[in-house]
């Protein structure tokens, strides 16, 4: 109970000092997290790239989830979250001190099965944002799926833009709830 009071503490302190780039007062609840997760396979390896870990609530509930053989790179700008992210100690994860607007640079077209996404859109430039969304099409596969949650739904139309299928769930266990995107390339 305490650890969890200190992390949580500790989040919201990086939160209010860094909130453009955060976007969210407290870390993403148990039930934001599995609703992410879900469509992760359990029973095959998987090559994952996280975008905006934070704290690592995400990334504690991806690699629950995965395959032993699967593959987590998490791409996170903020240097208090990417030393917490390093403490995880999980072989199958590795992070990078870079943007989401990298993602080419790091991975091949098509070599992505999952991106799961924790950046807050609504507060990231425009061209910054359709650039991470156009890489992220590159780098997921043929069946390769965008998993994104927001607050609100102003990017439903942008995500529809970049992906033939974007369907939407809604979770009240979250502070604030959360939309939950689930984007497919196929159609």
């Amino acid at each position: 109970m305490t650890y969890r009071m200190g992390k949580k503490w500790s989040f919201f302190k990086e939160a209010v000092k860094n909130i453009r780039t955060t976007g969210a007062i407290a870390s993403s609840s148990p039930a934001l997290a599995k609703r992410l997760v879900a469509a992760l396979p359990a029973d095959r390896p998987v090559n994952i790239v996280e975008l905006g870990p934070g704290d690592g609530s995400i990334t504690h509930a991806i690699l629950e989830r995965i395959h032993p053989g699967s593959k987590v790179t998490a791409f996170e700008i903020n240097p208090s979250f990417v030393a917490e992210l390093a403490n995880i100690g999980d072989d199958r994860l590795e992070v990078l001190a870079v943007g989401a607007e990298r993602l080419t640079e790091y991975f091949a077209p098509g070599s992505v099965d999952f991106v799961i996404s924790s950046l807050p859109l609504s507060m990231i430039p425009q061209e910054v944002k359709e650039e991470i969304l156009r890489q992220t099409r590159i780098v997921l596969g043929a069946t390769g799926q965008f998993r994104q949650y927001q607050y609100a739904l102003q990017d439903y139309s942008l995500l529809k833009d970049y992906f033939h299928r974007v369907s939407v769930s809604y979770t009240l266990a979250n502070l604030p709830p959360a939309f939950v995107y689930s984007c497919m390339m196929g159609g």
